[in-house]
């Protein structure tokens, strides 16, 4: 499983060993105005990358933040940020999403070595309290280095999946959006319907997390799956609005040992959309409910 460490741990792990990378997976949503490049460059980890998951999303795809699949493309701009599949990898953020999930997903999904994948509890905040050395700047040169991607299609539910599923229950589909959203709620995005998949759970992310951005306690959070009604022995797919924030609880399930969960990367942008998709003959297909109803 991957692992979930803090400051004082990661100072360890950058000094004693050499297979240590840490990067900035910092991405923000266009709302907010924020730069997490600009945002590296004036202040970050001291010998950290900056990972742009930006780079990671499939251009081609008019769905929001979908993962590109192209094992080769990804292959390269891994191995553009210097990253062998031998490295350890640091994550951390200062994002209000908590991207470095994200992030750690995404290599999960290239077959990284899970034991080999860390997050820094509290981002970058972590590491400033407790008084982390930091630069600025791009930080030195790297020389690009083979990076073999080895796509795990069972940890990504596509839309075909989910409407199997709707009909067929064989997984809990747990909806990370905040609860106004799930009940029906105003979507911030144009052309898409309010509400939620018939059936799925409401988790917050936001409820995972202290005021000063660490995690719960796992055994808190498990709490509350259990007291929302989640049976932590069946199978849970996790989504949101675009599949960013769905990234945190699939992290939070392999630190429960959980046996067998994966993420709706088109989640509600997805799901929700007003359009028809190729053989579709109704929005029927992709029911919605709200707390109305």
């Amino acid at each position: 499983m991957p692992w979930l460490i803090n400051a004082s741990q990661l100072d360890k792990l950058r000094k004693d060993q050499k297979n240590v990378i840490v990067l900035d997976a910092s991405w923000h949503l266009h709302q907010t105005g924020r730069d997490a490049k600009a945002e590296f460059l004036k202040s970050h980890i001291i010998g950290a990358r900056f990972i742009d998951l930006n780079n990671f999303f499939d251009a081609s795809n008019p769905l929001p933040n979908m993962l590109l699949h192209d094992e080769v493309l990804i292959g390269e701009r891994i191995a553009a940020l210097g990253i062998t599949n031998e490295h350890k990898i640091i994550f951390y953020d200062q994002s209000d999403c908590h991207t470095s999930c994200r992030a750690l997903w995404m290599f999960k999904v290239f077959g990284h070595a899970l034991s080999h994948l860390y997050i820094l509890d509290g981002g970058f905040g972590a590491w400033e309290r407790y008084a982390g050395k930091i630069e600025t700047g791009e930080g030195r040169a790297i020389s690009p280095k083979p990076y073999i991607v080895r796509f795990e299609s069972q940890y990504i539910r596509t839309l075909l999946q989910m409407k199997m599923n709707l009909h067929h229950p064989k997984e809990q589909v747990v909806d990370m959006r905040h609860a106004i959203r799930f009940a029906g709620g105003q979507e911030m995005r144009p052309g898409i319907r309010v509400g939620h998949i018939p059936g799925s759970f409401s988790f917050p992310f936001m409820t995972m997390f202290e005021t000063d951005g660490r995690f719960k306690p796992l055994e808190k959070i498990q709490k509350q799956l259990l007291g929302i009604g989640i049976d932590l022995h069946y199978p849970i797919v996790t989504m949101c609005g675009s599949g960013m924030t769905a990234s945190i609880l699939t992290f939070v399930l392999d630190l429960l040992n959980h046996p067998q969960h994966s993420l709706y990367d088109g989640s509600w942008s997805e799901w929700g959309a007003e359009i028809l998709y190729p053989g579709e003959e109704s929005l029927a297909e992709r029911p919605v409910r709200t707390s109305l109803e």
